[in-house]
């Protein structure tokens, strides 16, 4: 059951504390999709060939993103991002972005997003994301990248409605050996 539209003005985004990251781990990051990216590989003499394709399911796959509780830890060092959402009145985390970076390629790879259920389809991941790249320009990085597994087709939907770009994927990338698509935007 959806929450009743969040008054924007009791909305806190702030950096993400140690004492956080217990609050973040208990935030409802499964989902639903009727979708998913299908790869097809097909190599030739001089050339290898790859393409994705939507693909409809047979039925709804229900599925989590799950947060590796080392990620937040980490990036809560300097020069890594963790940024929440914070209800001013009740002070509950309602979500979470944390991107890890490589300063040798200046890139801020963005490894989690998460909008806890209630909350979603009220603009916090888009605040989020436009926190990261406020964060990203500060830190003088040139690229976010974001890494998402190719069932988890909201989220792709999500990231190119905020104008990243497919730019690559990797087959053995995922804990859960699912295969990860990248996508990027320049800061």
């Amino acid at each position: 059951m959806m929450q009743p539209a969040i008054d924007q003005s009791r909305i806190l985004i702030r950096d993400g504390l140690e004492t956080d990251i217990p609050f973040c781990l208990e935030l409802q990051s499964d989902y639903q999709t009727e979708h998913v990216w299908q790869m097809t590989v097909q190599e030739l003499t001089d050339q290898i060939q790859i393409s994705y394709r939507r693909q409809r399911l047979p039925r709804p796959l229900n599925a989590a993103h799950e947060t590796d509780p080392r990620h937040l830890e980490m990036a809560i060092r300097r020069r890594h991002c963790f940024v929440v959402v914070q209800d001013r009145n009740s002070h509950q985390i309602l979500a979470f972005i944390s991107m890890r970076v490589d300063e040798t390629s200046e890139i801020a790879y963005l490894q989690d997003i998460v909008v806890d259920r209630p909350y979603r389809r009220q603009s916090l991941g888009s605040r989020l994301v436009n926190a990261a790249r406020v964060w990203a320009r500060e830190n003088e990085l040139r690229q976010i990248m974001f890494e998402i597994a190719t069932t988890n087709y909201p989220c792709i939907q999500f990231a190119q409605d905020q104008g990243f770009v497919f730019c690559g994927f990797n087959d053995r990338h995922l804990p859960s050996r699912e295969i990860a698509v990248f996508f990027s935007v320049s800061v």
